[in-house]
């Protein structure tokens, strides 16, 4: 028997293994403190192309630290009208850590056109924020997007923004989706077929994975039967789930072969299946077993004469940012290798051979699913409660048996209210752990970690075979801009910066820019540069906060101007979602650099720049009329207040229409009522706002409509609301002198859970709540404990009680507990 001498890096640190050759390498552990020496006192000849490898990943997880975002909901469909409550946790790195590196959340609402609604700051401390957005009562129908990203993020090749699908249900009729392209054909299907390892060999067993689905990128059920070039029936398969499923097959040399489809509805179709290689060499993983990951490295007869004896590298890059790495030599056709699982953190690991030159040759992603995460337990006091009875929740997180303290958000829903599909949800788990490691829509995420079997563990293994891997391309890496600056650097705080010039444009260098708030405080001081630039870095303040920046040259002479820099980044690029009502194949494919991130106007137009003014709002200066809302406050509603005070326009149940296009049957058709930069639909209703909110109306009719295109046809009622002062606010005050009200960090609103018991007023106003609590800051304490009280709504049946959370060790916890209302 041969002994090779192998090193294994766990975690980046060497450990020095003995490798018994005959078929299978075998781990046997020795020592780590005594050999951890030995391991780096080898030759120069041992600093291989291995070593180059695993340096590499050193220095992507220590440089190149990436930042997800998660967010819980209060629930997953709302009315216009109703408040979206959101939790963010912010972690980095591979073990989930909360972020300290950020300091800001970027949170946005866009419609189904990719149009942005609203879009706040978060300002996040030790990884945790929270926020909300009021829906408006005339918000259309339809399936919206929100989406959460830090700046930090962007420096990724390709980015992953947080992006969940929000259903809202309103009276306004939804709006057409553009799609930018003809509508999709019925019964159009697709399939992939995905070898394992990437490589398919002739003379070698494999495993074809495969994906169907139709023209919305869900997946399909398809049955076959696989034929070769002779017209002999190899081998039959079907789908096992959402489309995916397997193929076992040995490829034989000379023979092509071709699958004969069956899909769900009926429709057939027949495809090639991969050309199979003449020499080449395969990888093999099975991880059906709970307690070993079985690797197995298989050569066909003609790659192993032409490679014999040549040195091969396994690197297995997993969850935790754990790295194990295998040099051994080529001796034998087959090679085996099992691994402990319980070696490895839950999550995706990447297994990867490489040839003897630093070459990637095959890959195949495993997800290990141990019994590692939080055990978070939720418990009532009583099994049963009456309607608005108040009710006692305690939780109880644990790691390994012992109590940690960590960070929570809980959310109490009445189930008859929001109905749940368990198997779609996005989760803590899912979202951290499965779609953000992976391009591509991952259907029905949740469904690999609701309740785990050996059906779901196996259909995670097919899921693994068909998707990408989004941390890092073997290419990229292995190249030369692996400790590129960032192009986007991390925000600790919000920046105010812009330019100073002179009247007649020329920048003003060495200039001092005063900075501070009106109700007095510390006072700031910049510098201009020799562009007249300057920059407040890493400010905090809250959204509209009243600012005085005053700016002189170098002689003391105030006759210039300030510009102000616009303050926020929108990205809109998607990721695990598909388009949602339209007949685009699934999102989050799009590998466009930072600098190509778009955003949409209201009109579903591309807008060109990445950064987008928040002063958006369209307020013209020739609007044919203007209200202000002082005018109108002493009514009872916004169509009262209007009503003869709007010059050619009439108003019929709070719907405007210009007068001279009224006719008995309103041919016409109504004005279009834009508020807050927000289109609402046709037929909104002016009464479905509050009229002390109002801050003007403004009439736009002919030409002055004309900014609106064929929408504006019939007239335009812009109405812009106190609520809307979040937008920048900039007044020149005299040269030299800016007062300036930026948008900041937003506060969020505090959840209204009603008291009952007593004699008051309420008890008396019918309690139809969908979201029966929501709390996003419960924090367990040493003893790994946690309580909440509320009282539920009128609604009987079933409430569900959602828990998620993180410990300061980046340990994700989820717990789902149901109660019952009589």
């Amino acid at each position: 028997m041969r002994v090779n001498t192998v090193y294994l890096v766990t975690n980046y640190k060497p450990l020095l293994f003995i490798i018994s050759r005959m078929k299978k390498i075998v781990f046997a552990f020795l020592c780590t403190a005594c050999i951890y020496t030995s391991a780096f006192s080898q030759d120069a000849k041992t600093v291989n192309f291995l070593d180059n490898i695993v340096s590499r990943l050193q220095t992507l997880s220590s440089t190149k630290a990436t930042e997800k975002v998660y967010l819980q909901f209060d629930r997953g469909q709302y009315n216009a009208g109703d408040t979206v409550f959101f939790k963010a946790y912010l972690t980095l790195g591979e073990q989930h850590q909360l972020s300290k590196l950020s300091g800001v959340v970027h949170v946005a609402l866009l419609n189904t056109l990719d149009s942005l609604v609203q879009n706040i700051s978060l300002q996040a401390t030790n990884g945790l924020a929270w926020g909300d957005f009021a829906l408006p009562n005339g918000l259309p129908m339809g399936v919206y997007h929100i989406r959460a990203y830090t700046q930090w993020m962007l420096n990724s090749t390709d980015p992953y923004i947080f992006d969940q699908l929000v259903l809202v249900n309103s009276k306004v009729p939804a709006m057409a989706a553009f799609t930018g392209k003809p509508a999709a054909t019925t019964n159009k299907f697709d399939i992939q077929f995905f070898a394992e390892g990437g490589a398919f060999v002739n003379d070698i067993p494999a495993k074809l994975a495969f994906k169907a689905v139709d023209h919305n990128g869900i997946g399909i059920d398809v049955k076959g039967v696989v034929i070769d070039n002779l017209n002999t029936e190899v081998t039959k398969f079907e789908a096992k789930h959402l489309g995916m499923g397997l193929i076992n097959i040995t490829p034989v040399e000379g023979r092509t072969y071709k699958a004969k489809l069956v899909y769900a509805d009926g429709t057939k179709a027949t495809v090639d299946l991969p050309k199979a290689d003449d020499k080449g060499i395969t990888l093999l993983v099975n991880n059906d077993n709970p307690e070993k990951l079985m690797i197995e490295i298989n050569a066909n007869r003609p790659y192993f004469l032409a490679n014999k004896n040549k040195e091969i590298g396994i690197t297995i890059y997993s969850g935790g940012g754990t790295v194990r790495s295998v040099k051994t030599t080529l001796d034998d056709q087959v090679l085996d290798l099992n691994l402990a699982k319980k070696d490895f953190q839950t999550g995706i690991a990447r297994v990867t051979v490489f040839s003897q030159t630093g070459e990637p040759m095959n890959e195949r992603l495993v997800f290990i699913q141990n019994n590692d995460l939080l055990n978070l337990q939720t418990s009532s006091d009583k099994p049963a409660y009456a309607t608005r009875g108040k009710v006692h929740i305690a939780i109880s997180a644990k790691k390994d048996d012992k109590p940690v303290a960590g960070y929570f958000s809980a959310a109490v829903t009445d189930v008859s209210k929001v109905p749940v599909n368990e198997s779609a949800e996005t989760t803590i788990l899912t979202s951290l752990l499965l779609t953000s490691e992976l391009k591509g829509f991952i259907e029905q995420p949740s469904y690999y970690f609701a309740n785990v079997s050996n059906d779901t563990r196996s259909n995670l293994d097919i899921l693994m075979l068909t998707q990408g891997y989004r941390r890092f391309e073997w290419k990229q890496l292995l190249g030369n801009d692996v400790a590129t600056f960032p192009m986007y650097p991390a925000e600790k705080g919000l920046n105010l910066s812009g330019v100073v010039k002179t009247n007649n444009g020329t920048p003003v260098a060495n200039g001092n820019v005063t900075l501070l708030t009106k109700s007095g405080g510390t006072m700031l001081n910049q510098e201009t540069d020799a562009n007249g630039r300057f920059t407040f870095a890493n400010l905090i303040y809250a959204d509209n906060t009243p600012f005085m920046i005053q700016a002189k040259t170098s002689e003391g002479k105030n006759n210039i101007k300030i510009i102000m820099d616009p303050l926020a980044r929108v990205a809109i690029t998607a990721h695990n979602t598909p388009a949602a009502g339209t007949d685009a194949t699934p999102v989050g494919n799009n590998k466009k650099q930072p600098k190509d991130l778009y955003m949409a106007d209201a009109s579903g137009t591309l807008l060109k720049e990445v950064i987008v003014k928040d002063k958006k709002y369209l307020d013209p200066e020739h609007a044919s009329q203007t209200v202000s809302g002082s005018q109108i406050k002493d009514q009872t509603s916004i169509s009262t207040g209007l009503n003869g005070r709007l010059n050619g326009v009439t108003l019929r149940g709070g719907v405007p229409y210009l007068s001279d296009k009224v006719s008995p049957d309103m041919q016409g058709g109504p004005m279009l009522i834009v508020l807050d930069e927000i289109t609402l639909g046709e037929g909104a209703s002016v009464d479905d706002y509050n009229i002390s909110d109002v801050e003007s109306v403004k009439v736009l009719k002919n030409i002055d409509a004309a900014i609106y295109g064929v929408r504006g046809s019939n007239g335009v009622l812009v109405i812009k609301t106190h609520k809307s002062a979040g937008l920048v606010v900039s007044k020149e005050m005299a040269p030299g002198l800016l007062s300036y009200a930026p948008k900041g960090f937003y506060k969020a609103r505090t959840f209204y859970s009603p008291v009952y018991g007593g004699s008051g007023s309420q008890n008396n106003i019918p309690d139809m709540r969908s979201t029966i609590y929501w709390n996003p800051d419960i924090v367990t304490d040493k003893d790994g404990g946690a309580s909440f009280d509320f009282y539920n709504a009128d609604g009987k049946g079933s409430y569900r009680v959602v828990v998620e959370g993180i410990d300061e060790n980046g340990n994700l916890g989820r717990s789902v507990y149901t109660y019952k209302v009589e």
